[in-house]
């Protein structure tokens, strides 16, 4: 199942959520630099509230200092607990760095604000530099892509699919949303529609599972042998960190080796995220530590971890895989 749902601000003054035929969720504009506040958005987060939809609230980025942008979202965004949207895109002569826009997702979080989305376009990806996005998944923080595919009419009549190239991964991660159109016509206006591989309850979940925190208890782990043989892949299922009902916290995995130097491709995919971290060349060395492939805790969600071998495919290896519950 797929819902959707438009991004709005003050250029749809007047729009009523109750209009919204194909709005499963909605996403507002609150704040833009330190000097801006969208007049409208405080009326459309009661309007969601009151028809029991999903309200993200988002943040366009400025060069400005990103402690003074957070702390003017946290004065207007109305309720921290909501989920919300950093929108890193250009303005004028202003074009936002990788830097700029982790320092605003460091901030918003020790703002005590819930950012989960940064709308980082693919033609902005490159033309900052198509970065390694590896630290906003660290963050917990999930990719919003856009692409139009063109066309006219209703969100759904837009929609290009769920394997639509707008949903292709880059930086290492895999979008979580999706933005297809800037035309579709819903509620007597033209708006931008977003795009979710999901059902509401599950979007959700992704936007409100919390975090490790330091009451985490009960250390458990795993150990096993990864497959030699030239292109040999081992697949490794360690707990969902951080996510789901059975209360897991921090996960971490590791791999050993002895005999030798083994180079491996280790791959892991996450809930809402398919394979969002991919590393290519993972060196273990027999006279080494353990190497831990993402650098820390696993980000939220894995679901499984692919390990393929590569160069030296006989030297004994092994993996290690450490959790603890919340």
């Amino acid at each position: 199942m797929t819902i959707f749902g438009p991004d709005i601000s003050s250029y749809q003054s007047g729009l009523s959520l109750s209009r919204l035929a194909d709005a499963a969720f909605v996403i507002a504009k609150t704040t833009e630099g330190t000097y801006y506040t969208d007049a409208d958005y405080q009326g459309w987060r009661g309007q969601a509230a009151q028809l029991g939809r999903p309200f993200i609230w988002y943040h366009f980025l400025s060069g400005e200092s990103a402690s003074a942008q957070a702390a003017h979202t946290a004065a207007n965004v109305g309720d921290k607990s909501l989920p919300g949207m950093l929108d890193a895109e250009p303005a004028g002569s202003y074009s936002p760095t990788l830097d700029q826009i982790v320092s605003y997702v460091d901030a918003a979080q020790a703002a005590g604000l819930n950012l989960r989305l940064v709308y980082l376009p693919r033609w902005v990806w490159t033309q900052i530099g198509s970065p390694d996005l590896s630290a906003l998944t660290d963050r917990g923080v999930s990719l919003v892509s856009s692409q139009y595919p063109g066309g006219s009419g209703g969100p759904g009549s837009i929609y290009p699919g769920d394997g639509a190239a707008g949903w292709q991964p880059y930086g290492g991660m895999t979008p979580l949303i999706y933005q297809f159109t800037n035309q579709a016509s819903d509620g007597g206006q033209t708006l931008d529609y977003n795009a979710f591989r999901g059902t509401t309850a599950q979007l959700v979940t992704t936007l409100t599972q919390t975090n490790a925190t330091e009451d985490d208890d009960m250390p458990a782990f795993a150990t096993g042998v990864i497959a030699p043989g030239d292109g040999a892949v081992t697949m490794v299922l360690p707990p969902p960190a951080n996510y789901g009902g059975a209360g897991w916290g921090d996960v971490w995995f590791s791999l050993g080796a002895d005999f030798g130097t083994a180079t491996v491709r280790v791959a892991i995919f996450t809930h809402g995220q398919g394979w969002s971290h991919i590393y290519e060349d993972v060196v273990v060395d027999a006279a080494a530590d353990r190497v831990n492939p993402f650098g820390g805790p696993l980000p939220t969600g894995v679901q499984k971890i692919s390990v393929a071998r590569r160069g030296n495919p006989d030297v004994p290896l092994a993996y290690l895989v450490e959790a603890v519950h919340r």
